[in-house]
């Protein structure tokens, strides 16, 4: 486990927001030179969040695009969005401070090409995330210039999973049999939305979906015994999955056996992540956990995991889907046995996985594997 979090914190102010974007910025830069580009437009949510450190573009949660398009040239900044935003995002999301030029337009106009090729010229000059006219879509491109976060990026994941975490265990300890899936889920936005943490995922599975479904999605069934829950949580742009599990009765043995070798097979893929190196390795190791436990079925019925940031995931890591592993890049594995599963996001840094999300009130398993001491979330069990 490491120690390192007391050197990350998130800098919220404009002049911390501002060096955040300066980095980025040259990233974006270096690769409008590699491609021989002269703009990238940014419209996706979560290219809008990373590029504004933490900004928010979105007013219709689950519709791309975002109402505000960033572009990037070799000598400017621009934020282009209607006459319907442009005030808020001049006043509350302070846009202009931090170096963005605010150009608006009327909302019954699309004018957004004729402003883009204003300041490029050529628009099959510029990169872009999503359809734009001509603009060339490059997001294998735009991708992994996310993949190695800043250290306030990290300062703002760690805010992320400590708060996630705690106001997930919280809620789960006070849910009681008899609730439907329904209600748990309600209580638990109710638990995150006060904390800036806006839900992107959920998954509540009582007793037998549980063991049936990968994805439950929430029903109106009620809780009697088992209960699994997976959130991802957003804050800023960042976004973090964890799961957590329940069992109401007394401790049963061969449930608890089940849930601590899933356990096993996250932290052998967890170990297996090292900077520099293809994180296939990950998935090879996944694969083996299952079978030297004598799960190897079980690990073809649910992708296993993959880096994560601005998405739940970048990619889920198979053997046509992978990557070398960036310094500071963000992973989350998900092993599942029918009736249990492990959740929890890590950065691989220098030191090691350093834990977005970890256990806080629950009770504590630990392990080690190649040498890294892991404190992992059991399973709780309320002896009602």
């Amino acid at each position: 486990m490491n120690e390192c979090q007391c050197k990350y914190k998130e800098d919220a102010s404009l002049e911390g927001r501002r060096k955040e974007i300066a980095i980025k910025v040259k990233r974006v830069r270096e690769m409008l030179d590699r491609e021989g580009l002269n703009g990238l437009l940014l419209t996706k949510h979560s290219n809008f969040s990373w590029i504004t450190a933490g900004g928010k573009s979105s007013v219709t949660l689950c519709v791309e695009p975002g109402v505000v398009s960033i572009l990037v040239t070799r000598d400017g900044l621009y934020a282009i969005t209607s006459v319907i935003e442009a005030r808020r995002y001049r006043e509350e999301e302070q846009m202009e401070e931090l170096g963005f030029k605010v150009l608006e337009h009327e909302w019954y106009e699309n004018k957004a090409p004729d402003i883009v090729a204003e300041i490029v010229g050529d628009l099959s000059k510029v990169g872009s995330d999503l359809p734009f006219g001509s603009a060339k879509v490059i997001n294998e491109k735009i991708n992994p210039l996310r993949y190695t976060l800043t250290d306030n990026e990290i300062g703002r994941y760690l805010y992320l999973g400590k708060t996630l975490s705690a106001a997930l265990e919280e809620y789960i300890a006070s849910v009681k049999p008899g609730m439907t899936e329904y209600e748990i889920t309600g209580g638990l936005c109710e638990a995150l939305w006060k904390h800036n943490i806006d839900q992107v995922l959920f998954l509540v599975s009582a007793d037998e979906r549980a063991y049936k479904y990968r994805h439950g999605i929430p029903t109106g069934k009620k809780l009697e015994k088992h209960l699994q829950i997976s959130v991802n949580g957003r804050y800023k742009g960042l976004i973090t999955t964890v799961t957590r599990m329940v069992h109401f009765g007394k401790k049963d043995p061969q449930l608890a056996k089940q849930y601590d070798d899933t356990c096993e097979i996250e932290c052998r893929s967890i170990a297996a992540v090292k900077i520099g190196q293809d994180d296939i390795n990950a998935y090879h190791a996944n694969k083996k956990a299952y079978e030297d436990l004598g799960y190897g079925e079980m690990w073809r019925l649910h992708g296993q995991g993959g880096p994560q940031g601005y998405n739940n995931r970048d990619y889920v890591i198979t053997p046509t889907s992978h990557g070398i592993t960036q310094v500071n890049q963000c992973y989350c594995f998900n092993p599942v046995i029918d009736g249990t599963k492990t959740e929890d996001a890590f950065i691989v840094t220098e030191e090691g996985p350093l834990f977005v999300t970890r256990p806080v009130s629950f009770p504590k398993i630990y392990k080690e594997v190649d040498g890294i001491k892991f404190e992992r979330p059991g399973l709780l069990f309320i002896d009602s």
